[in-house]
């Protein structure tokens, strides 16, 4: 967590400041210490700045009767879009999967409002962040926490959906349906300016597509001409190799095309544990939604090297570890979820990572391409 700011009525900022790292955003905490009360039917007392995201600032609303909620302010990276499919996303979990997300009280998916922007005021959970404990753990607290995840892997790959896409809530029709993607790749640094394909998509031979076409429209409208000279000839060759991984699939009816719930940052970040080791919920569902199977069927990211870290020996051994009694678990639970880890193509991987990398020079896309020639 970031250092925690303590906000009342006579000391507080309507924009962040607080670090280095912070965001700046305009927003009005009295206006959010209002709300709150009218939701809660209760006096909101203070607000208490907890952490900052890659596309929220966290308070703690504190009420008169010592109760605490989560107020989330959203930064304007993806206007209605993500906010809408964040709270439907959670709705789903908590009505449809026995995984604990916090409860929504209240949220507002425009800016014509006290905050001045969009909002979420939910449940706050019990639990410390797991990526603040993990290094503590004894190898056997580890395995339990990863025991704990197979059970909510195994949950969120029972959740099948038809198509590609956020999740949303329909008050027409009272259900949840599928609708446009709200993947960072697709609205990051302008992107949500766009005029793109954004789904649903039918197969996943649409969805690479569309995401390697964003990427030769964003160039072509955001990088000078030598940049796009570099670039975009890079993006149509990666496009021409689509055809040769993927079924071009129009008809919908390919059997491997399956399409399940994915949280979209299943970080430790986001996971609250008690003293105990024992999880108390996850957290941070915006970006999710119903994606490719295969792109699911992975190790928890953090019991795997970081490439882009200094190799410890130490580390990685017991990372290997992990991964070891993760797979073996696994195996025991859902044989199926280790087949398709293993079955991916080493080349179809490198096409998703291409196609969803928002920075190809640091994505190393060259080096990519230049072995997928090779093939």
């Amino acid at each position: 967590m970031s250092k925690q700011e303590e906000i009342d009525d006579d000391n507080f900022s309507n924009s962040s400041n607080s670090s280095e790292f912070s965001v700046d955003l305009d927003y009005n905490l009295e206006g959010f210490k209002k709300i709150a009360s009218n939701v809660f039917g209760k006096s909101c007392i203070s607000i208490e700045k907890l952490g900052e995201g890659g596309f929220h600032k966290v308070f703690i609303l504190k009420m008169e009767d010592d109760n605490e909620y989560i107020g989330r302010i959203a930064f304007p990276d993806y206007p209605y879009w993500k906010t809408e499919s964040e709270v439907a996303v959670m709705k789903y979990v908590r009505e449809r999967t026995t995984i604990r997300v916090p409860q929504v009280y209240h949220y507002e998916s425009n800016k014509e409002n006290l905050v001045g922007q969009e909002y979420i005021i939910m449940e706050r959970l019990p639990g410390i962040s797991l990526s603040d404990v993990w290094n503590n753990y004894n190898i056997n607290e580890k395995k339990n926490i990863l025991l704990q995840i197979i059970d909510i892997q195994c949950i969120l790959k029972n959740q099948k959906f038809s198509k590609i896409g956020g999740i949303f809530y329909d008050n027409n029709i009272k259900d949840f349906i599928i609708g446009q993607v709200t993947e960072e790749t697709f609205f990051s640094e302008k992107r949500s300016e766009l005029n793109i394909k954004r789904g649903p998509f039918n197969n996943t031979y649409d969805y690479i597509v569309a995401a390697i076409e964003k990427e030769i429209i964003y160039n072509k409208e955001n990088f000078n001409e030598e940049e796009q000279k570099k670039w975009i000839p890079v993006y149509e060759e990666l496009l021409s190799l689509v055809p040769k991984y993927f079924i071009n699939n129009n008809n919908n009816n390919n059997v491997n095309d399956i399409f399940i719930l994915t949280h979209g940052d299943f970080h430790y970040t986001n996971i609250l544990v008690d003293g105990s080791a024992n999880i108390t919920g996850i957290i941070d569902w915006e970006c999710s939604g119903s994606y490719p199977l295969e792109c699911f069927c992975t190790f928890p990211v953090w019991i795997t090297d970081n490439p882009f870290e200094d190799s410890d020996k130490k580390k990685s051994e017991e990372n290997q570890l992990l991964q070891d009694f993760w797979v073996k678990e696994m195996k025991i639970r859902d044989p199926e979820f280790i087949r398709i880890m293993y079955d991916m193509d080493d080349f179809k991987s490198v096409i998703y990572h291409s196609a969803f990398i928002i920075y190809a020079e640091t994505g190393k896309i060259l080096d990519i391409l230049e072995n997928l020639r090779k093939k």
